[in-house]
């Protein structure tokens, strides 16, 4: 499938991908895990200071790859990039050079 410039709708950040393929092989999708174990991983592999983790779960929240089900619980969704696919890579390595070269 080729990408055109009309269609760049990216709106989802690599890191964010990247953190939530790892929240899906360690819980599985469809899991809640506690906050406390969310900003665990986060604060291990991304190193964000503590004041800013709870805007990670507000921005993923939006594009969604996360739910919060409750103030300390998180859900996490499935989501149709597949960090992992060939396939998927090759579609965000496109999209990802239209935006960056216009």
């Amino acid at each position: 499938m080729m990408i055109k410039k009309e269609d760049k709708k990216f709106k989802i950040g690599l890191l964010y991908l990247g953190l939530h393929n790892q929240l899906k092989k360690k819980y599985g999708v469809n899991s809640i895990i506690s906050r406390k174990e969310f900003f665990c991983k986060l604060g291990k592999h991304y190193q964000l200071p503590t004041s800013l983790r709870h805007w990670v779960i507000n921005e993923m929240e939006k594009v969604n790859l996360i739910e919060k089900v409750n103030r300390d619980s998180i859900k996490i969704l499935p989501c149709k990039v597949d960090i992992e696919k060939l396939e998927d890579q090759n579609k965000i390595a496109q999209l990802i050079n239209l935006i960056i070269c216009d």
